[in-house]
Order: C-alpha cells, then structure tokens, then sequence
C-alpha cells in the first residue's frame, strides 16, 4: 500500500473508535474504565506493573463539581516528562475538565504514588508533530492505537492525513509541583 494512500487512524485502532464515538465501544469503554478504577484502588494494577502505562487523573467536573476519576494511557516522550493525549482532541470530557481546573493542578496516581501536577497543553503544532512522529517511530503502541505499522505503511509522516491527526490529537504535559 502506498504511504499516500494509507488512512490513519484506521478504523479498529484505539483512536479510529474513539474519534467515531461508536455507542457500543463507548459502552465497553466505561465497563473496562470502572474495572481499571477499582483494579488500580485495590492496588493490584500497580503491584503487575500496569502503572507503567496507566495512570488514573482525578479532576472536578466542570458542570457538576464532583470528583471524577479516568484511568488514561501516558507515555514518556523524547522530553522525559509524563505526557497524556486526547484522540478526540478538545472534545473530551476528561480534558475539558482538566482545562477548566484552577491553574490546570490535577492530581494524578501513578502506580501507588498520588501526585499533583500542572497540566500543560502542546500547542505548538511543529511540537505536536514531533511528538506524534516519535511516538509512530519508537512505540510498538502505535500499531494499537493509531493502527499504524512501520512495515507495513513506511512513511507516513508527510501524507496530509497524518498532518491532519496532528491537527486532532492534544498532547498534555503533566509536570510535578
């Protein structure tokens, strides 16, 4: 297939679903959120390891002021600094209501630390771009998430469809305080 051609997020990655918000995957999201809440209070995803991807962001809600808790995948980018990203962009609920927090301070739990952080948005579209390239570039997640695999699509990175998902995607820093 033609790097041209290729069409990212495909439709059974990670992103694809989320971008479409079909109901069922938006179903089977909160059951497998609520499990991945109560597996992370026990203390049992942190004690295999599961802290080492997922961690669990505690913010108020912006419309009810309620606590709420959503489990998020996290990676390490080349800047060594923890980094979240929105497939839905600016239409998430979750970051809306870290944006909508004082000071964008969340609190976060990291495998069996709790911890306060400032969240801080990547607008900068050359850094959002490097930061999606490295992650196709270095990350076998990709291939989940994004539906991307090396191999099999070569180099994506100058098609207007993976300029288009730099577009869509946020990433968020998170830095201790």
């Amino acid at each position: 297939m033609n790097s041209q051609e290729i069409s990212l997020p495909t439709e059974n990655s990670i992103v694809g679903r989320h971008q479409k918000r079909n109901p069922e995957f938006v179903k089977m999201e909160r059951r497998m959120n609520r499990v991945l809440i109560f597996l992370y209070r026990i203390n049992l995803l942190p004690l295999i390891g599961i802290g080492r991807r997922i961690i669990l962001i505690h913010t108020k809600g912006r419309k009810t002021g309620n606590e709420l808790i959503k489990p998020v995948l996290y990676l390490r980018f080349y800047t060594g600094k923890l980094t979240l990203y929105s497939a839905r962009g600016r239409n998430s609920d979750w970051f809306k209501n870290i944006f909508a927090s004082d000071n964008q301070i969340i609190e976060i739990q990291k495998g069996f630390k709790r911890i306060k952080v400032r969240a801080n948005l990547i607008e900068n579209q050359e850094e959002k771009f490097n930061y999606l390239k490295y992650w196709f570039e270095n990350y076998r997640l990709a291939k989940s998430i994004f539906g991307y695999e090396k191999a099999k699509h070569g180099d994506v990175f100058e098609t207007e469809n993976f300029k288009e998902l730099v577009n869509i995607i946020e990433f968020i820093q998170l830095i201790p305080i």
